[in-house]
């Protein structure tokens, strides 16, 4: 009978490890699929580092042109579902990684930025122009956030800019005549960007006016959505090829495109998943060196302490003159990865709690758990939106983030392994309400650190994408090891250079 039951199992295993590779390699092709007909240009070696994506032939005749910059802790990637609903409609489109974001070493300044941001605009219109992609009069610019400011500088800097679309915009003010063609954009779910578009409409004289005459105003609200998914929703990629289309007519060979890129990422992700619970039986520990969990009031206890602790302990660093905003030379990230490490340090001091050193499975079991988190987020999402490959300035930070989140995962380690599955759902709520609670005050206390309110909402699923892959695997130091790893690789992926 035991047999029967070992080959039973095994047999599960492999079905399970097939299912997942066929899920994974579908999504490859799909998200592949989704620049079928154009031709996909990437130029790592420019200042900056750009994308171009056109219709094929594109340089024989040439199309109006569209400049897309993205916001902050961003990256062309990030905004390839605009080229790609743009490209299939006919125009040609440059992607760019502004200074300090993506593959762009060059650091971000933080004074001014759309001004000092401008030459990264130029640089990309410039090589598109040596590219034969540019036509006189027959340019636009298209940004997000901190690339709305750009766009807003740049169409008032250069008047011959047909057109400008600004999603989720700054403070960058306008006129009533320069943008020429403004649309503002804005989600429903962010009400201070919706505040921001209002403004920025009144000041350029109020909805209306002719987009022959290049004096059109509209602001567009995209029902459902926040500072980040508006960058994903077909609403959003229509209302800019609208408004495009209104510009510049109709383009020959136009094609409708829904990007359903993401949908397929989260289908190859759970491909991934499938896959590394299969072989998280052949690296299994069969009985792990742990202590006994705590509880539950004392856990929740100390990671509400540590996580006070390091908020109260940074804030106090700043008031004695550290620069909080730029720490470790990663903006927001730098900070964000201390404190991780100073809130894990208290919560295994108030847990007293002294982690024996891992065993040899036990090693391998977390390193299995961050693979399929490297495959299924990071390399899924360079496909579709994702800078996930690391430059050599972020991959020498890798170790250091490492280290300074393990505590942090070695405490919640214990505190959730070895729960069913209502368990562990209530301890990631509960300690996901802790972050966020911890991380609103550090943004109350240092106004500087204002950006971390984008992300907030984003941290949980972090972290539940990260509770899935290590559920497989026993023990604290597989989980801690996958999730210290993971994190601070997405912090280095996301946040700029300083």
């Amino acid at each position: 009978m035991d047999l029967l039951q070992r080959t039973s199992r095994r047999y599960r295993r492999w079905g399970m490890g097939l299912l997942g590779l066929s899920l994974a390699l579908l999504s490859v092709w799909r998200i592949q699929a989704a620049a079928g007909g154009l031709e996909v240009t990437p130029l790592p070696s420019t200042t900056p580092p750009l994308t171009i994506v056109a219709p094929a032939g594109a340089a024989e005749e040439p199309r109006p042109l569209v400049l897309v910059g993205h916001g902050f802790a961003g990256s062309g990637l990030l905004m390839r579902g605009y080229a790609l609903a743009l490209a299939h409609a006919g125009y040609s489109v440059v992607l760019w990684d502004f200074d300090g974001h993506g593959a762009n070493p060059r650091p971000l300044p933080l004074e001014s930025q759309s001004d000092a941001l401008l030459p990264n605009a130029e640089a990309a219109l410039a090589e598109a122009e040596a590219r034969g992609l540019v036509a006189p009069g027959r340019v636009a610019i298209l940004g997000h956030s901190m690339g709305s400011g750009v766009a807003l500088a740049y169409g008032q800097k250069y008047p011959a800019t047909a057109a400008t679309v600004a999603i989720s915009p700054v403070g960058q003010r306008v006129t009533p005549t320069l943008p020429r063609n403004l649309l503002l954009m804005a989600g429903s779910l962010e009400a201070p960007f919706v505040r921001n578009a209002e403004q920025r409409l009144a000041e350029a004289g109020g909805a209306g006016g002719d987009p022959a005459a290049g004096t059109a105003r509209a602001l567009r609200v995209i029902s459902g959505v926040e500072h980040v998914s508006i960058l994903f929703a077909p609403a959003s990629h229509a209302a800019a090829r609208d408004w495009l289309d209104a510009t510049f007519g109709p383009q020959p060979g136009a094609a409708d495109y829904t990007d359903r890129r993401m949908a397929w990422c989260g289908l190859g992700l759970l491909g991934v998943l499938l896959i590394g619970a299969a072989l998280a039986p052949s690296v299994a520990d069969p009985a792990p060196a742990d202590p006994p969990r705590r509880p539950l009031g004392r856990r929740l206890g100390a990671a509400a302490g540590g996580v006070l602790g390091a908020t109260l302990g940074l804030w106090a660093a700043g008031v004695a003159g550290l620069g909080l905003r730029d720490l470790l030379g990663l903006l927001v990230g730098g900070y964000l990865m201390i404190w991780f490490g100073l809130a894990g340090l208290l919560n295994l001091l108030l847990l007293r709690s002294r982690p024996a050193l891992p065993s040899r499975r036990a090693v391998l079991a977390g390193l299995l758990a961050f693979a399929a988190l490297w495959v299924g987020v990071g390399s899924f999402g360079q496909l579709a939106w994702l800078p996930w490959l690391l430059i050599r300035q972020r991959l020498l930070l890798w170790p250091l983030g490492g280290l300074l989140l393990l505590p942090w995962f070695l405490a919640l380690g214990e505190a959730g392994r070895d729960a069913n599955l209502a368990g562990r759902i209530g301890w990631w709520l509960a300690h996901s309400a802790v972050l966020a609670a911890g991380l609103a005050l550090a943004m109350a206390l240092n106004p500087e650190l204002g950006f971390l309110g984008i992300i907030l909402p984003l941290l949980p699923v972090v972290l539940a994408l990260h509770a899935l892959a290590s559920a497989p695997h026993r023990g604290r130091w597989p989980f801690a090891l996958s999730g210290a790893l993971f994190l601070s690789w997405l912090f280095l992926a996301v946040f700029p250079l300083q």
